[in-house]
């Protein structure tokens, strides 16, 4: 086999691994692609491809910093859109909203010039979370919408099946937070049947959590909690599973077991000692955004 097609093969097989959030092996993957790169111009897809898979991984590193220079280099349109689709990424990550959607504006205008439909898709479902990041809840909604009907366009069935999960989650959850809790279950059980990355199942489960607990089907709400607390990897997904099913069983009648998840949570903001009287007290539903 050539090197040139070793290195693809390869760039291929990181693609795989990032998708299913094995950062480790695609990082390495990336790292034996580009040694065995014919030319620049695949040395610098492969290295859009490693700061993608080190922004999701939450590392920084040489890759992700050259990708303004590789923005502005504008090589071509693919490496213009993944380039600006990363920096959206990257700073959406750091909660930085206003820049995220500037990138995702520009990502988004690449992909319409280009006419890439898989490439439109990811910009608009993206830029549906940075509204959703910036709780601004309907705008957010307006995207996902947008991105179903994108996904449902698409030819490949993998890309079409893997998109469709995506934002049918995406907007599940978004439902939930304008009130269309029935709505927003039903399209999280939808995404359920194909979500492969762990971290987007066990957010749907915690959202599953959320939207039968606006129902009051408190059984259903504890249940999916429960999953989705077992699945929890990040400390964000471990603290709202134990506050959503801190709430479910106080609306249920367990106090016991509302204690057991409030103290749980409490663990995560030592500062405010009254945290738990509080959460008592008050129904802070309406405050929170799981995404953060």
């Amino acid at each position: 086999m050539l090197n040139a097609d070793r290195s693809e093969q390869l760039r291929q097989m990181a693609l795989s691994r990032a998708r299913s959030e094995q950062f480790d092996e695609a990082l390495a993957l990336y790292d034996q692609a580009r040694e065995l790169a014919a030319d620049d111009e695949v040395r610098e897809l492969i290295t859009i491809n490693k700061a993608d898979a080190m922004i999701a991984s939450g590392r920084n590193g040489a890759e992700v910093q050259s990708l303004p220079s590789i923005l502005m280099r504008r090589r071509n349109p693919h490496h213009t859109f993944l380039a600006a689709y990363a920096l959206m990424f990257l700073h959406r990550t750091e909660n930085n909203i206003r820049r995220a959607i500037v990138f995702g504006e520009t990502a988004l205008r690449t992909a319409r010039e280009a006419n890439e439909p898989w490439w439109i898709f990811a910009a608009v479902n993206d830029l549906g979370i940075c509204y959703e990041t910036d709780s601004q809840f309907a705008k957010a909604v307006e995207c996902h919408e947008q991105a179903l009907e994108l996904a449902s366009q698409l030819t490949d069935p993998a890309e079409r099946t893997l998109s469709e999960s995506i934002t049918l989650g995406n907007l599940g959850y978004n439902m939930l937070l304008i009130g269309k809790a029935a709505e927003g279950v039903a399209l999280i059980h939808r995404a359920l049947q194909s979500l492969v990355a762990p971290s987007s199942i066990c957010d749907a489960y915690i959202d599953l959590c959320y939207g039968y607990l606006s129902l009051k089907e408190y059984g259903k709400s504890r249940k999916y909690g429960e999953i989705g607390l077992e699945l929890a990897s990040e400390p964000r997904q471990i603290r709202n599973a134990h506050y959503l099913l801190g709430e479910a069983a106080y609306e249920d009648g367990d106090i016991e077991s509302a204690e057991l998840h409030f103290d749980e949570l409490t663990k995560f903001y030592p500062e405010f000692r009254n945290l738990k009287k509080l959460l008592f007290a008050i129904d802070l539903r309406s405050m929170v955004n799981l995404r953060l």
